[in-house]
Formats: C-alpha cells, structure tokens, sequence
C-alpha cells in the first residue's frame, strides 16, 4: 500500500490541470454526438469502416482495399500512414460503437497528447507554468483547435500534431536519464510519428533528427567530443530504431512507388499547387473570426493567433537579449520557427520549385502545426523566464499568460453544429462514388495502380453485392466463352476461390485492379496471368477441364523484407530496454505551488464561464438567419429565377488602378431545392456595357449549388484583376449565375416575376490613373 501512495505522489498533478485546460477545446467533439460531413473527416471514418470489415474478417494488416473504386479495389492501405485507423480500430471493434466514435477518439486523443507532450517537454527544461502556457498556446491556436479538425477534417494530420510533441518530451526524457522505460517509449512514440502521416513524418521526423543533432552539437561544446558521442549513440539508436519499427510501412511506400499513381498528388495551378496557397504575414498575425452558423462553410483565417504571436514573441525577445536559461537549446526551435514561418511565405517559392518532395505538400500553411508548436515552446520558456525573473508579479504573469490564449480562442470554440453523420456501411460508400463526390476515399485518383490506363465505368454485376449486404461477384460472366461455368467462395475479403469448368482453355477475366501482391494459382500452381487494358483488370489464363482458381493478396519482396526490418528493430528495442530495466528513474513527490493554484483558478474560472454561460447563450458567434448574412458589410436582395438570392456582398476597395488585383466577396442563398449547377460569374463593365475583366466560378464558393441547403447562405470569393492598360473612368460591378454548358444566365426578377435583368449590378469602381 505504502508503494502505491508513493507512486501516486511522484505522478505531477499538472498533468490535470493540462487535461482541464484542454475541455473548451475538445468540448465540441465531446459534447456533441456524430462528426461533419463533407470534410475530409468522411474519407477517414469510411476507411476505418473498411479497416474494420477486413480485419473482422481475419485481414489484420491489409493493404488492399477491396471495396473501393466501385469494388474494384484499391492499395489505399499500402500507401497511406495506418497509426491513427489502427487506434480509431480499437473503439470501432468496441460494442455499440463504430467508425465514427473511432474517428472521434482518435481527433480527441491527438489533442491530449499534443498539450500533456508540450506540458512535459517545457516542464522538464523550464518549469511547471511555463508547460501550462505551452500547452495552452499549442491548443488553442486556430489551426490546431479549429481549422484541421473542423474546417478540413484532416484527421491523421491533426494527430500528428499531438504524437511529434510526445515524442520529443519521450526522447528528452532519455537524454535526461538512461533507463529502460523511457527507451522503449521514446522508440515507440518516434516510430508513431512516421505512422501517423505520410507528410508531416517527413517534417517531424527531420525535426527530431535535427534537435537531436543540435543537442549533440552543444553537449560538444560544453563537455567534450567522447560525453557527446557517448549521449549521440543512445538517442540516435532511437531514431534508427524508431525508423526500423516503422519500415513495415514507410519502406513499401518507397520501393512500390512506381505501381501507383502519384503525379495527382501535385497540383498545376489548381487547389493542390502550392504556388496558390502561400500565406502574408498580415494574415499570420489577424484575429480570428466569429463563427456564423448560418454560412454553409464558415468564414476562417490561416492565422497562427494574436496569443500565440505575443507569447512567443516574448520568448524571442527575451533570447534575443540573453535573458533566458537554456538559451542553446531554445535557440534551436527560434531558428525552426524562423523557417517554418519563411516556408509558408511568397518568398519561399525557390525552395519549393527546387526541392522535388515540397509540392507534394501542396499547401504551404500545412506547416502551421509545426510552426505553432515551435512557438508552444518559445512561449512556455518565455513565460517560466518572466515569472522567474519577476516575482512580484508572477501571479499575474501566470493569469495573463494562460487566460489571453483561452480568451482570444472562444470565437472558435463553437464550431457550426452538424447533423447525425447517417450509416457507415458498404451500401452508402458506394453511392457516394456514384454520385462521384470521390473515389476510392481520394479526390485526385492518386494511388490507383500505374497499369490503369483508364479508369473503367461502374459494373452494376459488381456493385449488386452492396445493395444487398453480400460478397461482390467480380468475374467478368459476359466475357465468359459458351459452355463455361464459374462458381465463386470467398475465403476472406482478399482471398476468393473459383471453381471453373470449362470445355476448352480460355482467359478468366475478372473486375479486380492488378496490382504487387495479387497471387494466382490453378489448382494450387502458380499460374500466368495478363493485364486487361486499358482498365488494369486481372486476367488469369484457364485450362480446359475442371479447375481451382485461387486469387489472393499477399506479399512482395519489398513487403516481407520491410516487416524483417521491423521485427529486427522491436527485438532489439526490447532487449536494449531489458538490459537497461534496472536503472530506475530518479523521482520525488511533486509539490503543489502557490503558482498551480492560480493556473488552476483562471483556467477553471475561464472554463466554467465559456461552458455553463457563454455557449449556451449563444454569445460567441454569429447565426445569420433569413436573408441576411451578417458578415456582409452591404446587404441586398437579387432574386434570380426564383431559385437564388444574392443576399449581401463584400468589397475591399471602391477605387483602383490598372493592374490592382480587387477582391469581392458575394454571398448567395438558394430559395428552393436546386436541381442544376449554376456557375457564378462577376464582371467589370465599361459604360457602354462591354466587358473590361471578368471572374467566374464554376461552383460558387466551391460548392455545387445542387448540394445548397435552404437555411444557409454560400460565400463565393471572387478576385477582380484589372488589366494594366485599364484607361482611368467609372465602371460597373456586376454579378449573376449562368449554365456553362449550355450557355444561358439565370433572369434577375422582379417582386412580380418580371425579369428586368440577367445580372445584378452592384456598385460602381473608380479606375484611377
């Protein structure tokens, strides 16, 4: 009993304080049931749907999934970081819950484990407030809070965001103190931050090696060449070791990179080139904006958080003036900082042409997440360094430091509700490829085997198996030669067997993407097979007589000498931290201090009032109603057709020059359900009514207008450039919708239905010289 209570001692209640520090971030997610739908949350639950029917159905590692693609199958799981499906995994299997608790789980979690990693990392090097306020200005930045796990859904990415802090807090806690424990972890959690996502392993990976070797590099200096080669032996067999864990997974992804497609994956000046997504510093350093529950997708910045730039910024200044302790080692995030912020930049263009790996990031401001947590941690030290320096005020700094990221958070603490996210199941996942909203869990056709030439129409023969909850039959029967019969088993999802009777020899086509891993046998002998072009399909070539067709997907090469790797590199993890077993940690009971009551207090006051006041008074955002969008800064009211109103538009400026880029912002509503998609157009007219330039947009706001529901307004976001020999005069905005493809606007009608126009003009632009 006695060792418990001292166990009990040792552990640090800031740790509680973190975890209640956290609950007006993850509130939404906890206190609402379902997920959104149409983000890229919905590609992650119905991959972790198909994950689970596999694994159900004794596939434990798969690589293939079979249902994708209008059944066709696809190597999603052979390319794509499986971390953060394999945990969902663990809930989804639990009774009475399923994919989308799993999804939900695993965006909770990565929250967690970014603040509690940041709180220990800082702790350790700089103190308890100062781990309190990393983790707070880590939280509660808008890309971390909001824009990754609402906006975009990006859920292996935002768990990223928690596992690298984890891992770094794991590998700084071995280079404190050798023992067996904090090996293991610190191999384990640098292995999960290559599994959890494919880009941002890249990033943090290279951001771990990098604070290591600067580590190294400064125990050098202080104390000789053999303590630092000594301290680079053990932490750099983590990485190794961590990279070995996680070969079974990133090594197939190099070796078999040639079977897919990939070159989707890089934009040319469409919305996955970064040259479109760089981000100013203006927009960096804005506020957030209050969330309107009444727009259709929500007005957000790519913002880093007013809080998060003056806390951090204090811990740059105090470095800048020497007045911080440890100051080599904070030094290191200072300068990852520096570049981070500078890959996101215009200025940054020449790196990301002349780096071949860059463009596959395809968005600058991805590296946001990094830059955040860099700033994390200049701020904590910042933060612990100003309260130490000045104890008179260090209650104040405390309240301060921990209230102003809270406080500037909790215009996005109420992300827009979401209706019940509907069944997850086979059935519906094929019919949202039918309706064509994506394919195969991605927008872009990347990763569809290399041999596919063209990507073949839906088969009703295949996809029948989905309406009534039963295997597909993927064998092509109209090509079958008279007289032959097929009868199909399936064994697993990804191993089917054929029993063919046939009078002579003939090709068996089946509705299966070849791919590396598929194995054919006849009558259990490897068996030639050919490539149906230009679909990519399997052919396997049959005898005459009768005849057992085996199909299964196995391994490769690549494949089985990556899980060798991996085994190699867990036994020796175990042994190293079986040999270091007994060196135990050095630890204390931890005291509780004046300081920790007063993060206590503001955290728990500032918590209770957003929770129990603020957000159920509806105070901290906007619920635009009716015909009126309150972010608007003019309201009108252009009925088109009866079927769609322009409500409200925004614009930047009422004079330009020639050559000035002018951006407006319309806002529209649909009055009716939509059963077209209308394109939206904005001109700049001449007074005799010609046409000076022009912005279009085939889908208003990026979104269909087949798809607009009838209680939320669209924002379509429209760049006006005016050409540079624009002579000076008054000239015309206008705005309207028409039908591309077959070339006609919608009227503009008046309050008796009479059209008077087939556009709206808005206001008048001054061309100055």
């Amino acid at each position: 009993m006695s060792r418990l209570l001292n166990r009990l001692r040792r552990i640090d209640p800031g740790f509680a304080v973190v975890l209640l520090l956290s609950l007006v971030a993850i509130w939404p997610l906890v206190a609402r049931a379902s997920l959104p739908q149409e983000t890229d949350t919905e590609l992650h639950v119905f991959r972790l749907m198909e994950l689970s029917y596999l694994v159900r159905s004794g596939e434990f590692y798969p690589r293939w999934a079979p249902d994708f693609y209008h059944g066709y199958g696809y190597p999603i799981f052979n390319y794509y970081a499986p971390l953060t499906y394999y945990i969902g995994l663990i809930v989804d299997l639990m009774p009475k819950l399923g994919p989308v608790a799993g999804i939900k789980f695993v965006l909770i979690l990565g929250f967690l484990l970014g603040a509690l990693g940041l709180y220990g990392f800082v702790r350790d090097n700089w103190g308890r407030v100062g781990g309190y306020v990393a983790a707070a200005v880590f939280m509660y930045a808008p890309y971390i809070q909001y824009v990754d796990p609402h906006v975009r859904g990006a859920v292996p990415e935002s768990f990223s965001f928690g596992v690298f802090p984890l891992a770094l807090w794991c590998v700084d806690r071995f280079w404190r103190e050798q023992t067996g424990w904090r090996w293991v972890t610190a191999v384990f959690t640098v292995a999960a931050v290559i599994l959890t996502h494919n880009l941002m392993a890249l990033l943090f990976f290279g951001l771990l090696a990098a604070w290591v070797a600067w580590r190294v590099g400064e125990l050098w200096l202080a104390e000789g060449r053999t303590a630092a080669l000594r301290k680079a032996r053990g932490v750099g067999g983590i990485l190794l070791l961590g990279l070995g864990l996680a070969a079974f997974f990133w090594l197939p992804v190099i070796l078999e990179r040639n079977a897919v497609t990939l070159n989707t994956l890089i934009g040319d000046n469409d919305n996955y080139d970064f040259r479109t997504h760089f981000l100013s510093l203006r927009e960096m350093f804005a506020f957030s904006s209050r969330i309107d529950w009444g727009a259709t997708e929500p007005i957000f910045r790519f913002n880093l958080g007013v809080a998060q730039w003056l806390l951090g910024g204090m811990g740059l200044v105090l470095l800048l003036r020497r007045r911080m302790t440890q100051a080599g080692h904070l030094l290191f995030f200072a300068l990852a900082f520096v570049a981070l912020l500078f890959m996101q930049l215009p200025q940054s263009k020449f790196l990301w042409e002349a780096t071949p790996i860059l463009p596959f990031f395809q968005f600058p401001w991805r590296m946001l997440g990094g830059t955040v947590i860099m700033l994390a941690v200049l701020a904590g030290a910042g933060t612990a360094v100003w309260v130490q320096r000045t104890p008179r005020f260090a209650n104040w700094i405390t309240v301060a430091a921990l209230a102003l990221p809270l406080l500037l958070a909790l215009p996005l603490s109420q992300p827009s509700p979401w209706p019940d996210f509907g069944e997850v199941n086979r059935l519906r996942l094929t019919l949202i490829e039918l309706r064509g909203r994506w394919l195969g869990t991605t927008s872009t056709s990347d990763y569809v085997p290399a041999t596919v030439d063209a990507v073949p129409r839906r088969e009703g023969a295949v996809v029948d198996g989905f309406f009534v909850n039963q295997p597909l039959d993927r064998v092509n029967r109209p090509s079958l030669p008279q007289g032959v019969t097929v009868e199909t088993e399936n064994i697993t999802p990804l191993h089917i067997r054929y029993q063919v009777n046939a009078p002579e020899k003939f090709r068996l086509r089946l509705f299966i993407f070849d791919f590396p891993g598929w194995h054919v046998t006849v009558d259990g002998e490897p068996s030639e097979t050919e490539l149906g072009l230009p679909e990519g399909f399997i052919v396997v070539k049959v005898p005459a007589g009768e005849h057992a067709v085996e199909v299964r997907f196995g391994s490769t090469p690549a494949r089985t000498t990556a899980w060798v790797i991996t085994a190699v590199s867990l036994l020796i993890t175990l042994l190293v931290g079986w040999r270091l077993r007994n060196r135990t940690e050095t630890a204390s009971a931890v005291s509780w201090a004046e300081l920790d009551k007063w993060a206590v207090g503001t955290i728990g006051v500032i918590t209770a009032v957003t929770l129990l006041i603020l957000q159920p008074s509806q105070l901290l955002h906007d619920a635009s109603s009716g015909w009126t969008a309150e972010p608007a800064q003019v309201d009108t009211f252009a009925n088109f057709g009866g079927q769609i109103a322009l409500i409200g538009y925004d614009l930047a400026q009422e004079t330009a020059q020639p050559g000035d880029a002018i951006s407006l912002n319309l806002y529209w509503k649909a009055q009716q359900p939509l059963d077209i998609n209308y394109q939206s157009f904005v001109h700049l007219l001449r007074a005799d009514g010609s046409l000076a330039t022009q912005s279009d947009h085939l889908n208003p706001g990026e979104y269909p207008t087949r798809r607009w529901p009838l209680d939320k307004y669209v924002r379509d976001e429209h760049i006006l450039q005016i050409p540079p020999d624009l002579p000076p005069g008054e000239y015309r905005i206008s705005a309207g919708l028409w039908v591309q493809a077959e070339g006609w606007r919608l009227p503009l009608i008046d309050e008796a239905g009479a059209q008077v126009d087939d556009k709206a003009v808005l206001m008048t632009l001054i061309v100055e010289e």
